[in-house]
Order: C-alpha cells, then sequence, then structure tokens
C-alpha cells in the first residue's frame, strides 16, 4: 500500500530535520534527518519497498532490506499517530 501524508497535516523543514503538526494543530512532532528524509517521500504514490529502494543511496552502511523495515517501523508510528495514511 502507498504511503502519504495525512490532509491537514502541516510540517515545516528546519535544517535536517522536520516539525510536524498534526491536524486538530495540537500534537508538535520533530524528526530526526532520516526520518525528514522519508518523510519528505510520502506522496502516495510508494510503499515502504520502493520508498526503501529510492532513498537507500542517501545511507551509507545499510542495505535495501534493513531501510524496508526501518521505514515501516516508522510508517507504522506515524499511523498511530495519524499523521498518514495507506492508499
Amino acid at each position: 500500500m502507498a504511503i502519504r501524508r495525512r490532509d491537514g497535516v502541516s510540517f515545516e523543514p528546519s535544517g535536517d530535520t522536520v516539525v510536524i503538526l498534526d491536524a486538530d494543530g495540537t500534537v508538535m512532532t520533530t524528526l530526526n534527518p532520516v526520518g525528514a528524509a522519508i518523510w519528505q517521500e510520502l506522496d502516495g504514490r510508494r510503499d515502504a519497498a520502493a520508498l526503501a529502494k529510492d532513498l537507500v543511496a542517501r545511507f551509507d552502511g545499510v542495505s535495501v532490506e534493513e531501510l524496508e523495515a526501518d521505514i515501516i517501523t516508522f510508517v507504522e508510528s506515524l499511523l498511530e499517530s495519524k499523521l498518514v495514511e495507506l492508499d
């Protein structure tokens, strides 16, 4: 399933991090550089496997399989926080 940022969620890049405000405007989340890189790519067109293949070159010493597992874990936390949706 493709992963996309939820409508109404706002975000602001800040250096190599991203600050996210949920749709209700009540919870702020700050992403580290890896989370920020993934967040920027959540366009609703790719699933975790496709994202991992597209992003793996940005990260030294990680395999596509490891990155995919990390993306899945990351997306699960974003789903719980209602910051992303699966299409």
